[in-house]
């Protein structure tokens, strides 16, 4: 496909398995670096699976630097240590805590200023030629691997001269006074022979691995055969990448130099026709609800997409946003939440997960005027904006803001959502379809007596600046 010198190529990945595929392959065919940056990265099945693609790519000479938020990695310090071990692969972690055992909580509470800002960035690069940021970090939740729960998320497959900019913005954390090796964290002591114990274990692990329903569903993984044919079909437009400077976590008011809110936020105060929303954990703050009323006095036409109570991995949060409904819906804002039993992306090659697992959004995205879509780590809430680091692209490409909207559209059906308003006496109203036929809620859909009045208690404390 011929394309100009400035523009770049990029895929969206809103189906769980072919998110799993693409970084699997991408370590599977890295010849030169691979550079990984997560917030999250789990030792579950698809962890390890992960794990084990990037030991081979190191044994082939690739060179591994992975740079991991140390917010989930209490235990985890012996393994990555052994993966250190290996003459091809770096370890660093962001903003250690001081403690590495069970007085991490305690510190978390202690040396909140410092401890609860975190790097919520994820990129995963090959080769400084392909890359995937978007919503999802590394675990069975993340690619339709665990029963009890998964995420609804999207992230964006990218190839180009935007591929540098993301390599760039890796090298900026990689190299802040922030990121610590994990040699100088730990006191663990761990010897090169355990390495070859890791190594075996996760080859097991994988080879065990192929006689299971997940395996297979890789196989058939849309993307699988996209690969296997040589036939991806990029959308090749222009874009821009932005991210916080890690500087941010220093700061308390949001600063251009350092902070994604200030320098994205112009594409979305030009929007003149329409704003489509996809935020996880929405909440707006009355700022923001401001802005969005004011858009809707221009004529713009505003939908948002977050999770309902019962749908959520993070109640605390629905804490703080639930207040902020009525006057958004007053405003004419469309406003969906998504069930617990939502299925929008889920092919017939996961059948074997229907009906064993709950689902909730962790989508990160925006369409703005059916031609820009950005799509990346941070959520519409304090918590992004002030305290965490967060990294997305923006895209201008009429072709890749239909296929989002088609998500989108997807994703807020009936089947898949609640629907809200507003009734004549002022109370909230859920509509949706169940088994087929409309369904209408009065109260928080799906959730126990229990959950709804541990929210209304948790929204009367003020903790808004930290959600």
């Amino acid at each position: 496909m011929n394309n100009s010198s400035n523009q770049s190529g990029f895929y969206l990945l809103s189906d769980s398995t072919d998110a799993f595929v693409a970084r699997f392959a991408l370590a599977t065919i890295a010849k030169k670096t691979l550079d990984i940056q997560y917030y999250i990265y789990h030792s579950d099945a698809s962890g390890q699976y992960l794990a084990y693609a990037i030991l081979k790519a190191a044994d082939r000479g690739v060179k591994v630097r992975i740079l991991v938020d140390d917010i989930n990695l209490s235990g985890r310090d012996s393994r990555m240590k052994m993966m250190s071990q290996h003459e091809n692969i770096e370890i660093r972690i962001f903003n250690p805590l001081l403690h590495r055992n069970w007085f991490r909580n305690l510190e978390m509470v202690l040396r909140l200023k410092r401890a609860g800002r975190r790097m919520h960035n994820k990129a995963f690069i090959c080769d400084n030629s392909a890359a995937i940021i978007g919503g999802r970090n590394i675990g069975d939740e993340y690619f339709d691997a665990r029963h009890e729960l998964n995420f609804v998320d999207l992230d964006l497959l990218s190839i180009g001269p935007i591929v540098s900019d993301i390599t760039q913005s890796f090298d900026i954390y990689w190299n802040s006074h922030w990121a610590t090796p994990i040699e100088e964290l730990s006191t663990t002591r761990v010897v090169k022979a355990q390495l070859k114990t890791l190594r075996r274990k996760l080859k097991d692990r994988w080879h065990r691995a192929k006689n299971t329903d997940y395996f297979h569903s890789l196989q058939q993984a849309e993307l699988t055969q996209k690969i296997l044919s040589r036939d991806i079909p990029f959308v090749w437009a222009e874009a821009r990448l932005f991210y916080d400077r890690p500087e941010k976590l220093c700061k308390d008011e949001p600063e251009k130099t350092t902070h994604i809110g200030p320098q994205v936020f112009p594409y979305f105060q030009q929007a003149e026709k329409s704003l489509l929303i996809a935020s996880p954990y929405f909440v707006p703050g009355k700022a923001g609800v401001n802005w969005l009323q004011e858009k809707r006095r221009q004529q713009l036409d505003i939908k948002i997409l977050t999770n309902s109570l019962a749908a959520t991995d993070v109640a605390v949060v629905h804490a703080g946003y639930k207040k902020y409904r009525p006057p958004l819906l007053q405003a004419g804002i469309e406003l969906f939440e998504l069930k617990p039993n939502a299925s929008p992306f889920r092919s017939k090659a996961k059948k074997w997960l229907k009906g064993s697992s709950s689902a909730s959004l962790h989508a990160k995205y925006m369409v703005v005027d059916s031609r820009y879509v950005f799509v990346g780590s941070a959520n519409l809430d304090p918590r992004s904006g002030r305290l965490n680091t967060e990294i997305g692209i923006m895209v201008d490409s009429g072709e890749l803001a239909r296929q989002a909207t088609e998500l989108y559209q997807r994703t807020t059906s009936e089947e898949n959502c609640y629907r809200l308003s507003i009734s004549k006496n002022g109370r909230l109203i859920w509509s949706t379809h169940e088994k087929g036929r409309p369904a209408i809620y009065c109260h928080e859909p799906g959730a126990s007596l229990a959950r709804r009045i541990a929210i209304r208690l948790i929204a009367l404390l003020p903790i808004e600046s930290l959600l």
